[in-house]
Formats: C-alpha cells, structure tokens, sequence
C-alpha cells in the first residue's frame, strides 16, 4: 500500500517547532501560527497593545475550520490538531469543540494522538486509516484501542500482514455506516491462509459503495454487493471466472470497476469455461448502466474478450485494458479486437475524441502500453511481443475508432532500450514521433542503445535524404559514459547541420524538424549529475542544438549563467 506523504503546507515531523516528546499536552515552542490579538486582549501579556487583533483572529470560527481542514495532514490528524489547539485559546476552543475535525483516526499518530482523537470525535463517524508499515502501534493494539467505536467507522483502510486482529474485528462488530472498506496485504507479503469471509459470513452493510481488496483471497458471494458503486480487486480475491461475472451481473449501481493481477483468472493453463472459450453469444447480457470506469489488467485474454464480450456500459469515461499475450496462436486481432466487442466502439470513440497526441510506453518488449485520451491499451506477456502486435493495435485503433488519430504527435518513451532495431525504424516511419525518451537502467544494454542514438544520427541508408523521426522536436535521454556524451552531441549536430545545409528554416512546414527540447540526464557511475564535470558537455550541446532548450536533471540550463555560478562556487571552494 502506498504510504500517504505529509501535506506540503506542515512543517517537517523533525522541526522542533511542533514535536510531541510523547505527550499530547506539552507546548509547542517556536510555533510560526500565531494568534497574538487574544493573548494580549486577555492580559497575557503579548506583544501587541491591549485590544488590538491579530488579522487571523477577525475570520468566523466557519472559515477559521477551512483553515485548519486544509492544514490538517492525513497521515497525522490529531497531532495537527494539538499543534493548532496550543496556539491560542480561541484555537484551542475552535479545535477542540469541533468534533468533527477528530473523525480521522490515523496509525501514524501513536496512542497519545489515537486516545486523544477518539476522545475528541465523540459520536461523530470515523475514519480509520491503518498501515503496518509506518505505524507506530501493532494492529492488535490499535484495534483494541478503537473498540466499541468501531460502530462509528464509515471508512475502513487497513494494510497490514496481521490479519487475525482485523478479522476478528469484522467478525463481531456492528458498522452499519460503513461505506468505505479498505484491505490490503503489503505486496511483498504474500497472503499464506485460506480464503477469508468478513462479517461472519453475513451480507456486507447496506452503506457499503466502496471496496479494495489487494492480495487477500476474500469470498465475494457472502457480502452481496448490490450497491457497490466502486470495486477494485488485485492479487488473489477471485476464484473463478464465474464468480467475476456473477459479482459484475449483480452490481448494476457500479461506476468504477477495476480487475488486476487476479492470479486464478491469469494463469494460461486454467480450465476456461466452455462459454468463454467459445465466445458464446447466448451468454446473459450484464448491464452496467452507470459505470464510468473500466480497469482489466493481466487476467487471461479470454476472461479479458469475454468480459469486454458481455457489458453494456454506455456511460464509460475512462477505460484501461490489457492485451495479455501467453500462446504463440494468439493476437491482439483475432483474441481481443473482435467484433464480438463492437458494441464498445462509440464508447471508445468518445474517450478518445479530444486525444492530443498518443503516448506509447514500454518498459520492455514484455509490457507495452498505448494511451490515447482517456484509453489505455496495454500489451502484455510472458513472451515477447512481436511488432505486428502493435501494428494489430494500432491499426484497429485508427480503423475503428478515427482515422485522424494516426496524425496525432506521439510520444515515445522506452525503458531499459529492449527495442530491436526494426522495431526502431517502424515507430519512425509509421507514427509521427514527436517526442522521444530512451532512457537507460542497466548498462549491459549499451550496444542497442548506442545503435539507437546513430539511426537517428544519419539519413536513413533505405531513402536518401530521409531522416528517422524527422518530426522529432523534443527528446529526453540518459547519458551514462563519456562516450555517449560525444555520441548525442553529434546526433543532434549532425540533424541540425543537415536543416541548415537543405535551407529549411526552424519554422518550415516540410523535411526534417530541429530540435526545440533537449533532456539529459545521469545514469549509473561513470557520470556524475552535478553540473561542473559537465559544462563542457551541456555547452557542446548547446552549440550544437542551435537555440534548443537544454535541460540537466530536469533544471532548466541557462548556459553561460549556470556556467558563470558553478565556476565562481568552484573558484570559493
């Protein structure tokens, strides 16, 4: 579970200025929100003369809360609330005669803030936050400490390895305001139990709009979610295809719907029901008539088909699927991209409708993804995938969906450079690239990404006079030796050199583009990312880029400026 960071508005949980010593009661010193005109209208003795208030102190006690609600961090809400609370009486008053402020109960407090905020909430609705990870209790405690108060919950986020604890919890208490419930299992702590039944066995709370399960293999069928309007299962919740289809056929108030890595439903040597397999048409139709969002990722392609076969969802805003790929007989065409999901293509066309340009990632030849507006294709695998999946993709894209999609600019953005040198050249002849980032993570692949940055170095050995990429304007990459480094400055001269040499100007409509963004970066530890050992190199870059923009570890370079500061911190040291 991804852990929440501290909101930017606080001071860090290290400044002296607001640390708790393990009380809740201790004053803050040096506190910087301060509330002089109360003090000194009381006699305390403060600063200001008597009478006079402090411009803070004229807001009504309605906005003086706004205030302390956008101050207040999520990961520690009733130690910003002691903060805020010993600043001044009149804060302290507002604070602690609020109770709703103390509805946020947070594992990251401690016991001093935990007993404080339920103390403080009194009767109002809870919502309780708990991650293993950098809590500052064990579950057992801190759920022992919630107690009867759990009835008040309307919001459950658990991640934890201890479950016996949250379970027992579940079992006996009463929530009938539960709207939110959130379970998860750290995910390198892999679930080792048997499946798992909440609330004893009975139907969830008739509240309850809003479900994420990671990697806990929870029954399903016993909480009887009619009125789920939010559903996201990763890892192991599912245990069949039935019962995916079941749970989708009984939640028609569904807006959001998100399946990943569901491992029972991935494996490529399942049995798949004869219905999936055949495609059968007959199959009840599931209307999902409010879903807005759509999320299928790494389950077997022909759940994945079959799925996509049998909604009627109208309404979607935003729809994210993988082509998961495991058999040599398979494609994106004839597995995933039938007619049996035309009945999605309007839907698919509105998302993809205001689209500005296609992005296209890859972290290898294993995982690509393709997004257009608000569609998301991934192409996934065990084996590699082949290029004419892309192209499959790709062509049912512009085919179905718009033909003025294949003028997009696109953005191109490629990991660990697992890209043959084919496969290069396609993406420079078939797509307009715009923008090209190849980044570098292991230093074994220095041979192809070498090859990449001279393709684009030369014209192309197949057309004289024809450039790869030739509408490339803006391209990020990692410079990892000092070879490299004369390698990019020669690439980009050389494409310059060329645009000066045919007489294209910077604003021509025709041939190829110069460079208006150049992105560079350190990699591994034979370049060092500080900006001395490298000015020579970035003014190279420079020159050669002819008034490209040049940026170093994502800071702007300003050229004889920067030059000028790092020679005078040199010239002090």
């Amino acid at each position: 579970m991804e852990e929440f960071s501290d909101h930017p508005a606080r001071h860090s949980a290290n400044d002296p200025s607001y640390k708790m010593n393990g009380s809740l009661t201790q004053p803050v010193s040096g506190c910087t929100l301060a509330c002089e005109g109360p003090r000194a209208s009381e006699g305390s003795g403060g600063q200001n003369a008597p009478g006079k208030v402090a411009p803070i102190d004229l807001l009504p006690n309605e906005l003086l809360l706004v205030v302390f609600k956008l101050y207040i961090s999520p990961n520690i809400p009733a130690r910003d609330l002691v903060v805020l609370s010993l600043v001044c009486k009149r804060w302290q008053n507002v604070a602690e005669g609020t109770a709703s402020l103390w509805c946020r109960i947070s594992g990251r407090d401690g016991l001093p803030g935990l007993r404080k905020a339920l103390t403080m909430a009194r009767d109002v609705p809870l919502e309780i936050k708990y991650f293993k990870g950098v809590a500052k209790t064990d579950t057992e405690t801190f759920l022992a400490h919630i107690g009867g108060q759990i009835a008040q919950c309307k919001s459950l986020d658990i991640s934890t390895s201890d479950w016996d604890p949250v379970l027992a919890t579940l079992k006996q208490a009463n929530t009938p305001n539960l709207r939110t419930l959130r379970l998860a299992v750290p995910w390198n702590q892999g679930w080792k139990e048997s499946v798992i039944t909440l609330f004893g066995g009975e139907p969830a709370p008739a509240e309850l709009k809003d479900l994420h399960v990671e990697y806990i293999p929870l029954a399903i069928a016993p909480l009887r979610l009619s009125g789920i309007r939010s559903l996201v299962l990763k890892g192991r919740p599912i245990v069949s295809t039935e019962e995916v289809l079941r749970l989708l056929g009984e939640s028609p108030a569904l807006e959001k719907c998100d399946l990943h890595n569901l491992r029972s439903l991935r494996n490529s040597n399942i049995a798949i029901p004869s219905h999936v397999l055949q495609g059968r048409t007959d199959y009840p139709i599931i209307q999902l008539s409010r879903l807005r969002s759509l999320d299928i990722r790494n389950l077997h392609l022909s759940i994945t088909h079959f799925i996509l076969s049998v909604i009627r969802a109208p309404k979607l805003r935003k729809v994210s699927v993988d082509c998961t790929i495991d058999q040599l007989d398979q494609s994106p065409g004839s597995d995933l991209f039938t007619t049996k999901i035309s009945h999605l293509i309007p839907s698919f066309k509105d998302l993809v409708k205001t689209a500005k340009r296609i992005e296209m990632f890859s972290h290898n030849v294993r995982y690509w993804t393709i997004s257009i507006g608000r569609l998301m294709i991934g192409l996934a695998g065990r084996r590699p995938r082949q290029l004419s999946h892309l192209q499959e993709t790709l062509d049912w894209v512009f085919r179905n969906l718009g033909g003025h999609l294949r003028a997009l600019p696109v953005s191109l953005k490629v990991f660990e450079f697992g890209i043959a040198r084919d496969w290069f050249i396609w993406f420079g002849s078939y797509l307009k690239v715009t923008k090209l980032e190849l980044r570098t993570l292991d230093l074994p692949v220095q041979p192809r990404r070498r090859e990449m940055v001279s393709l684009l170095s030369r014209p192309l050995e197949s057309a004289d006079n024809q450039w790869l990429m030739p509408e490339l304007k803006a391209i990020k990459i990692d410079v990892v030796d000092e070879d490299s480094k004369s390698e990019i400055v020669e690439m980009v001269n050389a494409r310059h050199s060329w645009i000066d040499e045919q007489g294209v100007q910077r604003s021509g409509a025709v041939g190829l583009k110069p460079f208006q963004e150049i992105w560079l970066g350190h990699e591994g530890h034979y370049v060092s990312k500080e900006l001395g050992p490298n000015l020579e190199f970035l003014m190279a870059v420079q020159k050669a880029g002819r008034g490209a923009e040049i940026w170093w570890e994502d800071a702007k370079w300003t050229g004889a400026e920067d030059a000028g500061r790092v020679g005078e911190v040199e010239g002090n040291a």
